[in-house]
C-alpha cells in the first residue's frame, strides 16, 4: 500500500514539473549536499589556521606557506608583465586606449604589488577572453576593478575599466607611479 502511495505521488510530480524538473530538483538537491560539504571542509580549514595561529608565529607562517606557495615574480618581470598584457588586448584585437601603473612597496601584511589601472574597448566577449587569458598566465594577479559601459544599446562594442594587481617577490620595490602603461 505504500509503494503504491510512493508511485502515486512521483507520477504526480512528473505531471506537475515534467522530467525536466524532476532532473533539476535531484540536481537542486546535489548542489545543496555538495554545497553543505565544502562548507564543513571551510569550517575544518578555517579551525585549523586559527589553532595554528594562536599556538606560534612559526607553525602559522609554515602553515601560510603551505598552503598559499605561488611563485612570485621579480620586480625585474614587470616590463615583461606590462608587454604580455598589451599583447594579449591586441591578439583580442581590443584597442588599448590609456593605461596606468604603479609599483607598491612590500608592506607587513602584503608583499610588493604592481597595480594596473587601463581601459579597454571591443566586444565583450573578447574583453572577457583577455581577461581569462591574464588569470589563467599569471597566477598572482588579482582583479580588483571591472567594470563596464556600452555607449548606445546598438553599438557591440564596450568600454571595460580593469584594475588589475599582480604581486611582485620583492620587497625592495619603490613606490612609482608611471601614467601612460604599456607602449
Amino acid at each position: 500500500m505504500k509503494t503504491s502511495m510512493a508511485w502515486i505521488a512521483i507520477a504526480r510530480l512528473h505531471q506537475c514539473v515534467g522530467a525536466a524538473g524532476i532532473v533539476g530538483l535531484f540536481l537542486a538537491a546535489a548542489a545543496a549536499v555538495g554545497g553543505g560539504l565544502s562548507w564543513r571542509e571551510h569550517r575544518r580549514f578555517e579551525s585549523e589556521m586559527r589553532a595554528a595561529a594562536s599556538s606560534t608565529p612559526v607553525v602559522a607562517a609554515t602553515l601560510v606557506q603551505r598552503t598559499v606557495s605561488l611563485p612570485l615574480r621579480p620586480p625585474s618581470d614587470v616590463p615583461l608583465l606590462l608587454a604580455r598584457m598589451e599583447r594579449a588586448a591586441v591578439q583580442q584585437g581590443l584597442g588599448w586606449p590609456r593605461a596606468d601603473y604603479r609599483m607598491n612597496a612590500a608592506s607587513d601584511d602584503m608583499p610588493a604589488s604592481l597595480e594596473v589601472h587601463c581601459s579597454l574597448k571591443g566586444p565583450y566577449p573578447r574583453i572577457r577572453s583577455f581577461v581569462s587569458t591574464l588569470l589563467q598566465d599569471t597566477p598572482t594577479l588579482t582583479l580588483r576593478e571591472f567594470s563596464v559601459r556600452r555607449q548606445t544599446a546598438e553599438t557591440s562594442d564596450v568600454e571595460a575599466k580593469l584594475g588589475i594587481v599582480i604581486y611582485l617577490a620583492s620587497d625592495a620595490v619603490n613606490a612609482t607611479t608611471t601614467p601612460g602603461g604599456p607602449r
